[in-house]
């Protein structure tokens, strides 16, 4: 079933614009799934990501390149499964043409909530300074044949959060102060079918 659409990325505020470059900054922006199981038993769900990678002809390879650059955690009663530390939060891309679907599956217990992030992996070098990363993309949510029925009924948020920076040594932020950073936040709702009630069936 359908959840929403997402953008992913580290990109300028502005465009390029001569006598812009002291208002423009740079934006990490993210997607977070809040996913509340109102069941009284557990549910093994798998979110399915269907990104379009970004092209650009003749010009620097954008990123994404694959779903290798994306970082991903899940957050379940406050427990934090990271997609690099533990099997369960792992982001597995499905084998296809375009190869551009990635499938997480985890588990909720019985009327717990969790929650999912996707963001661009800004450990790795280049991605910050270089914000030329942008990915697009919608999520869909399945009810796995793992979970205690046949039926689940979820309350499901999805929402878009970004955070605002400005980097003043033109690689990153470390040793800024937040004054000078110009650090910011962004966060919006995404629209939802059926007011965020999804009833999944694994028949």
């Amino acid at each position: 079933m359908l959840v929403s659409t997402f953008e992913v990325l580290v990109k300028s505020q502005l465009p390029p614009v001569p006598g812009l470059e002291n208002l423009s900054r740079k934006v990490i922006q993210g997607y977070f799934l809040t996913i509340a199981n109102v069941n009284f038993f557990p549910i093994t769900v798998s979110l399915v990501f269907t990104v379009q990678f970004p092209k650009n002809p003749g010009g620097p390879a954008p990123l994404p390149a694959d779903f290798k650059d994306f970082l991903n955690a899940v957050d379940i009663s406050g427990k934090n499964l990271f997609s690099d530390l533990d099997s369960e939060a792992t982001l597995v891309p499905e084998i296809g043409p375009k190869k551009n679907k990635a499938r997480l599956t985890f588990t909720l217990p019985e009327n717990e909530t969790g929650l999912l992030l996707l963001q661009p992996d800004i450990r790795k070098a280049g991605i910050l300074s270089e914000a030329n990363f942008e990915a697009r993309g919608y999520v869909e949510i399945f009810l796995s044949s793992l979970s205690g029925s046949d039926t689940a009924t979820l309350l499901v948020t999805p929402e878009q959060r970004g955070t605002f920076f400005k980097s003043l040594d033109g690689k990153n932020l470390d040793g800024k102060a937040k004054a000078d950073a110009g650090l910011d936040q962004i966060a919006y709702s995404l629209p939802v079918s059926n007011g965020g009630v999804f009833k999944l069936s694994n028949s």
